[in-house]
C-alpha cells in the first residue's frame, strides 16, 4: 500500500474516509476503497457504508460552499465585523500604549516632587536652624497678620505709584518690623500668618504679562525664599508660628473660564516655604482646616476664622450669607483681600475684615478701575473676646 493510503497520525475516522474516498478514481472503484478503509480502521464493512459518507461529506461541503460564495451579504458581514475586530484592536493597543505612557510620566512626576522635597528640606535645614531654646512670651493675646496681594513680579513705574520685586522686599522688611513692634507692645504669644492669595502676579492677562518684571517661575522661587526668611524671622519673636493659605485668582494657570478652580500657583509657593522650614519646631503650616484652595479656617484663642482671597466672596450681607451656608458654620469673622483696600465692618454679627494690597496704585488694573490707595497689610491683635484692635499698615 502506498505511503497515501495509509493513516496519518491523529486523523480521525471521518478525516481519513473523505481524504482516501476522494482518490477514488486512482484506488479503482468502491470495492476497492472499501477494502483499503477497512483495512486502515480494522472494520468489516461494505463498500457501500464509506460511500454513502462521502457522498454525505460532499453534499455538506458543497452546500457551504454555495451559501458562502452565493450570500453577498453574509460575506460582507463577515468582512465588515474582521474590520470591526481589528480596529478593537487597534484601539486597545493604542489605550494600553498611552496609559503606559501616562503611567511612566507620572512615575517620573512623583520622583521629581520627591527629589525636589528632599531638596527643600535639605537646604532648609541649612539656611533656616532649629532655635536651641524655646521662645517664650507672656501674655494673653495672639496676632493675626495678613500677607494679601502681593503681586511679586509686578513691575510698573508711572505718575500714580511705583513697584517692582526690590521695592516688595524693602516693605515686608518694613512690615516686619511693625509686626514685632506690635506684638511686643501687646505681648503676644503666637502669630497666625494668613496668606490670602495673588502672591505672585502671574500671568492670566497680556497686560500683566508685559508688567511683570519676572517670568512666572522666578516669581514662585523669589517670593518663596522672601517670605521663608520673613516668616522665620517671626519666630525668633513668637513662641509659635502658624501659616494657613489659601488662593487667589492671579496665580491661575489660564484664562478664567479655562482654568481649573484648584490649580493655582500660590500653592506651590507655600508648599516650598513648609519644605524649607520644616526643620523649625515652633513653625507649623496648617491644612487640616482647609475645605479647599479658595476656603480655609483657622482658631485663634477659641474663636473661629473664615479666610478666603475675596474673588469668589462679596463683603456684603448676600456673599456672606452664602459662605456660612455652603461651609455650614457661622464664623466670628472672615479675612480676605483681593480688593487692593483696607476695611473694616461687621455684617449680621459677623465682623469682616479686608486686607490691603502691598503694591498700591499704579498698575493697568488699578488705573483702569480708578483705584487708588497706599500700599497696605492688616495686623489685627486678638484675644478671647475677638479683635480687640487692629492696625492698617501703610508703606
Amino acid at each position: 500500500m502506498s505511503y497515501k493510503y495509509q493513516r496519518y497520525e491523529n486523523e480521525s475516522p471521518e478525516e481519513l474516509i473523505f481524504r482516501i474516498c476522494s482518490h477514488k478514481n486512482e484506488i479503482g472503484t468502491w470495492s476497492d476503497v472499501g477494502r483499503v478503509l477497512n483495512e486502515l480502521l480494522g472494520e468489516n464493512y461494505t463498500e457501500s457504508a464509506y460511500r454513502k459518507k462521502y457522498q454525505s461529506f460532499e453534499k455538506m461541503f458543497s452546500g457551504n460552499q454555495k451559501l458562502f460564495s452565493d450570500n453577498e451579504e453574509v460575506l460582507s458581514e463577515i468582512s465588515e465585523q474582521r474590520r470591526e475586530l481589528e480596529k478593537e484592536k487597534i484601539k486597545f493597543r493604542d489605550e494600553r500604549n498611552a496609559w503606559n505612557k501616562q503611567n511612566r510620566i507620572a512615575a517620573r512626576t512623583e520622583q521629581k516632587l520627591d527629589y525636589l522635597e528632599e531638596q527643600l528640606v535639605s537646604m532648609g535645614k541649612v539656611n533656616f536652624s532649629n532655635h536651641t531654646t524655646p521662645v517664650t512670651v507672656r501674655g494673653n493675646s495672639d496676632l493675626l497678620i495678613t500677607i494679601s496681594d502681593i503681586h511679586y513680579g509686578l513691575n510698573y513705574n508711572n505718575y500714580f505709584g511705583t513697584y517692582n520685586s526690590d521695592i516688595c522686599k524693602n516693605y515686608l522688611a518694613k512690615y516686619l518690623e511693625k509686626i514685632i513692634s506690635i506684638g511686643s507692645r501687646h505681648k503676644a504669644r503666637n502669630i497666625h500668618v494668613v496668606m490670602l492669595g495673588d502672591i505672585i502676579s502671574g500671568s492670566i492677562h497680556k497686560s500683566i504679562q508685559i508688567a511683570n518684571r519676572e517670568n512666572v517661575i522666578e516669581q514662585i522661587k523669589g517670593v518663596s525664599e522672601l517670605l521663608s526668611s520673613f516668616v522665620y524671622e517671626l519666630s525668633n519673636h513668637f513662641a509659635k508660628v502658624t501659616v494657613t493659605s489659601v488662593s487667589g485668582n492671579h496665580s491661575r494657570l489660564d484664562k478664567k473660564d479655562e482654568a481649573l478652580h484648584d490649580e493655582r500657583l500660590d500653592d506651590i509657593v507655600s508648599f516650598i516655604m513648609e519644605k524649607s522650614l520644616s526643620n523649625v519646631d515652633n513653625i507649623s503650616f496648617q491644612t487640616y482646616y482647609n475645605f479647599d484652595t479658595s476656603i480655609a479656617s483657622i482658631k485663634i484663642c477659641g474663636k473661629l476664622y473664615f479666610l478666603v482671597h475675596g474673588d469668589y466672596d462679596t463683603p456684603n450681607e448676600t456673599g456672606v450669607m452664602r459662605l456660612c451656608s455652603m461651609v455650614g458654620n457661622i464664623p466670628y469673622a472672615i479675612v480676605m483681600g483681593h480688593r487692593h483696600s483696607a476695611a473694616y465692618n461687621e455684617i449680621n454679627g459677623i465682623v469682616i475684615v479686608q486686607s490691603g494690597c502691598l503694591c498700591g496704585s499704579g498698575d493697568d488694573y488699578t488705573i483702569q478701575k480708578r483705584l487708588s490707595g497706599l500700599p497696605s497689610q492688616t495686623i489685627c491683635v486678638c484675644s478671647e473676646h475677638g479683635i480687640d484692635c487692629m492696625y492698617p499698615v501703610k508703606f
